[in-house]
């Protein structure tokens, strides 16, 4: 069955996606796997799923992308990734934002969006009815809903009380005037596509056996071959096939490659990818930094 809701959050913040993950259930007829709350028991992901892979798909086919910004989601990558995902897709975005968060703080893919305080009771009861309607639930009573936001609102009442010790810390704040790309400033979109791994297999590697290496190398290695543009008919088991699968797909969420405008005739048989204007931006952005540095 199809994802309708996806709630990007911070792993951190377990017990306030958990409270908000009920109040959705309670305010709409909605079947546990249509909701995909990664940290939530009912709406994880499958075992053995690929992680990445399966948020990149559940986004894509998601009616709608909450976003429950808190500190602890300002600093988390993978959040980031996510609502830089959401934003390239172009997909329908709700910012929920807790009150320990100053709103100057907000990172690209939230920054300049009317965003709902979870504090508020209003913006929490307009927040559920435009999610009831963009995913064409059926709405609970008004008993029940208005029950459901009361008891979300003590929850986040709880959440702000139990971070009330890092009131003192910095705020988080996205560096200025750092380049973004979809919606994920430089810095963090860098982090996130180092850490992410891609296995070569030995075929690929001289038949060095399999070895594992960043997507960011992968990326900057294969810079020039993107700009020529990878096929999605290239045959299994060959050089093309493996980067467009595990090297182009895995970069379109990010607005670095995007899909060549081909022909009716070619576009009937096959896709290609090829590097973005955002993706050589990305680059030389690199480039500049690593040669000031030196």
């Amino acid at each position: 069955m199809p994802i309708k809701i996806f709630l990007s959050h911070s792993a951190a913040d377990e017990p306030l996606a958990s409270a908000l993950v009920d109040c959705l259930m309670a305010s709409m007829v909605l079947d546990d796997d249509e909701l995909r709350c990664t940290s939530v028991a009912g709406h994880k992901l499958p075992v053995g799923s690929d992680f990445a892979a399966t948020l990149l798909e559940d986004i894509g086919d998601s009616a709608v992308v909450v976003g429950l910004v808190t500190r602890n989601a300002l600093a988390s990558s993978w959040v980031l990734f996510e609502l830089g995902a959401t934003w390239g897709a172009k997909k329908n975005m709700k910012p929920l934002v807790t009150d320990e968060v100053d709103l100057k703080a907000l990172p690209g893919p939230v920054s300049g969006r009317h965003v709902a305080r979870m504090s508020s009771r209003s913006d929490v009861a307009q927040f559920l009815e435009e999610i009831t309607r963009l995913t064409t639930l059926k709405p609970r009573s008004a008993a029940k809903i208005n029950k459901a936001i009361e008891t979300v609102l003590a929850a986040h009442h709880e959440h702000v009380l139990s971070q009330a010790p890092l009131a003192s810390k910095e705020k988080i704040v996205t560096k200025a005037k750092e380049p973004t790309f979809a919606g994920v400033p430089f810095s963090e979109l860098l982090k996130i596509l180092t850490s992410e791994t891609v296995k070569i297999p030995s075929v690929h590697n001289q038949g060095k056996g399999e070895v594992e290496s960043s997507l960011f190398v992968l990326f900057v290695g294969n810079a020039a071959t993107l700009s020529n543009g990878l096929q999605s008919n290239y045959d299994a088991g060959t050089a093309g096939h493996f980067l467009y699968h595990e090297l182009g797909l895995r970069l379109l969420p990010y607005g670095l490659v995007s899909f060549d405008k081909l022909p009716a005739a070619q576009a009937k048989y096959f896709k290609r990818l090829v590097i973005s204007p955002e993706g050589h931006k990305f680059i030389l952005q690199y480039k500049r930094l690593t040669t000031t540095s030196k």
